[in-house]
């Protein structure tokens, strides 16, 4: 503990409540009797059951979480304090144990105010009486809504916009059928069948006599695979399983089952723990929390045989997505599972066009192609609907065919892109979409392109850069896209200079906290005293992440991902890597409560949030999240020495 300046500290005090309803002459008498503290993020400050809290403590910068430790599970976040915000009054005054666990949630600085002050300044001023005799039940209350909730700090985020957070809290475990059927790889299918029906399950885990699962047996097995091909019922199971099988952990959440079933198009699970079955969780579990099956929209998609069919079903999609984004779960996992729908509907759309142009005579594609997927699509970052970002990579051939194969690949772009729009994706405002003649381009033709964007570090090719380089195939029929990426990655190394370039080009959207960290919001016009979470806080974090990911060759693209990797290269501290993934979802997932909200009013989604309409813990929660995008920012700067590079 130390003194603090004074005069610097009352200035501070001036705007911390109770302390604002003092004279300067009162409040330079509290603030004289004060000490400053430092305690590092992680330290526990206030434990639960411990003795009263010896000072109340304002906190001048950093955050701190108040916990309740649950018995076997981890701790329940009751709220989360800011900067001149106040913890350990209830102990303080009551002089009894304190009832909850304050840690320092990031590097903390406080003044400290000791306990007999504090309990003057109550008895002598109905203010500071009045302020803290509502602490314990702030601070009850907040413990009540968060056992209501039970759905992590992320959720409790987004306080009051979930409509259910079955999906989320529920483990496999909860749901599966336990006791699972299983037998022999050699048992008969007769057999197999007839245990199934005693038993009126719809599937059976074929496991080797060890107890590892090998397969599963379903009823479509059945119907698909021996009853519609006339295969004799007394052949082996192993015939006929589907296989490999797919796994999950007891311990994995629901909502993870559904992606993985999403995934793979399949409608059960088998639940291992230490290679052995301890259960089976299917769809139908699953639809029994969701009230809806998103796999059985994606089986809609895949049986769909005009384009016209498929514009009906994605409103379908349109409502399962929607209720599984404001279900809650981690970004990663609701990017994830929006990114597998919107591709299986624009694989779907590419195979229809295909058909469709065959059936009227203009043949199949003439040579074999990539359809890449770019900017938030190449990152598997989509939410709900995004513009559209893609292009066309073309095979080699001789200059004298080059420009029939063109034409052929623009009209089935053409149709390709009318129907991506018609199923809720708008067209780019940039044109950057593979019916533009720039960007369907042959494989060659690709590289010179890149090579001279990697030349020529120019706003407008740094731009390009910035959708490009997040590239991925959507459909491939050759290895195209690899080299191109491996010819990138070839290009930059040792070209500090382009790097460099990029880096700079991720300062430009710097976190809008002023002094004090105080939110610096739109001052006028459309979006007068509101913020931009996409340019403020998911662009910088997305931008730093590619910048390290190409310097270490890295080859993925979506930012998590992208973090991860620099945290192995050394580049980012462990603490500084998980904080931005924390930040990443935090935004990402407001800004989908934000799209649905709009939505809900009949209104158009936009990327702009009024701070005054957060709580106070998404208000908190908002400014970490800039502070650390800021850290990443300094960490760019420093590195790749962009101030080398006149503005």
């Amino acid at each position: 503990m130390s003194q603090p300046p004074y005069p610097r500290v009352q200035e501070f005090m001036r705007t911390v409540p109770p302390f604002d309803t003092l004279s300067p002459d009162e409040l330079r008498a509290v603030v004289e009797r004060m000490e400053i503290g430092y305690f590092p993020r992680g330290q526990v400050i206030i434990a639960r059951g411990g003795p009263p809290a010896s000072h109340l403590f304002i906190i001048q910068a950093g955050s701190a979480k108040i916990t309740l430790p649950q018995a076997g599970g981890d701790d329940l976040l009751i709220d989360i304090r800011g900067e001149g915000e106040t913890f350990g009054a209830v102990s303080l005054l009551q002089g009894k144990e304190a009832l909850f666990t304050v840690t320092a949630r990031e590097d903390l600085i406080c003044y400290l105010l000791p306990a007999q002050d504090l309990k003057a300044l109550v008895a002598a001023h109905p203010a500071f009486e009045r302020h803290f005799s509502q602490g314990l039940a702030r601070n009850l209350e907040a413990a009540r809504r968060s056992a209501d909730r039970q759905a992590g700090p992320m959720t409790a985020a987004l306080d009051g916009l979930t409509l259910d957070a079955a999906l989320v809290r529920s483990r496999v475990a909860e749901v599966m059928s336990r006791d699972p059927l299983t037998c022999l790889p050699a048992t008969t299918v007769r057999a197999a069948a007839h245990r199934m029906s005693i038993r009126q399950v719809s599937s059976i885990v074929v496991t080797e006599e060890s107890g590892h699962p090998i397969g599963v047996l379903t009823d479509q097995d059945l119907r698909g695979r021996v009853l519609a091909l006339g295969r004799s019922a007394d052949r082996p199971v192993a015939e006929f399983m589907s296989a490999p099988v797919h796994e999950i952990g007891p311990d994995a959440y629901a909502f993870e089952a559904l992606l993985a079933m999403s995934r793979h198009g399949i409608h059960h699970l088998v639940v291992s723990d230490h290679d052995r079955v301890v259960g089976v969780i299917s769809d139908h579990d699953l639809q029994g929390l969701t009230g809806s099956s998103p796999v059985g929209v994606v089986r809609d998609i895949e049986k769909v045989a005009s384009v016209a069919e498929l514009v009906a079903v994605h409103r379908k999609i349109d409502r399962v997505l929607e209720l599984l984004l404001r279900l809650g779960g981690s970004a990663a996992t609701m990017l994830a599972l929006v990114s597998e729908f919107n591709d299986r509907l624009t694989l779907k759309l590419l195979e229809l066009i295909t058909e469709q142009i065959e059936n009227q005579g203009g043949g199949r594609p003439p040579v074999p192609y990539v359809w890449m997927a770019l900017g938030s699509e190449g990152r598997r970052e989509q939410t709900l609907r995004t513009d559209q970002d893609n292009a066309l990579i073309l095979a080699n051939v001789p200059p004298e065919r080059e420009a029939d194969i063109k034409a052929w690949f623009l009209g089935f772009a053409d149709q390709v892109v009318a129907g991506l729009e018609a199923c809720g994706f708008p067209r780019c405002p940039g044109e950057i979409m593979a019916n533009n003649p720039r960007w369907c381009q042959t494989e060659a033709q690709w590289q010179k392109t890149f090579a001279r964007w990697l030349a020529e570090p120019k706003p407008l090719t740094l731009r390009l850069a910035s959708i490009f380089f997040d590239l991925r195939a959507l459909y491939a029929e050759a290895d195209y896209l690899e080299t191109l990426v491996e010819k990138v990655h070839q290009g930059l190394e040792d070209n500090r200079l382009f790097l460099r370039a990029m880096a700079k080009n991720a300062l430009a959207n710097r976190p809008p906290l002023g002094f004090l960290r105080q939110f610096v919001v739109e001052k006028s016009g459309e979006h007068k005293n509101k913020l931009n979470l996409k340019l403020s806080g998911l662009t910088p974090i997305v931008d730093g992440a590619r910048v390290m990911a190409l310097e270490r060759g890295v080859a993925e693209t979506n930012t998590l991902a992208r973090l991860a990797a620099a945290e192995r290269a050394g580049i980012l501290s462990p603490t500084l890597g998980a904080d931005l993934r924390e930040a990443f979802g935090f935004i990402t997932l407001l800004r989908i409560t934000q799209h649905l909200e709009a939505r809900a009013r009949g209104d158009a989604p936009d990327n702009f949030v009024d701070p005054a309409g957060l709580n106070n813990l998404q208000r908190k929660m908002l400014k970490e999240s800039f502070a650390v995008i800021s850290q990443l920012q300094d960490l760019l700067e420093h590195r790749y020495q962009t101030r080398l590079i006149s503005a």
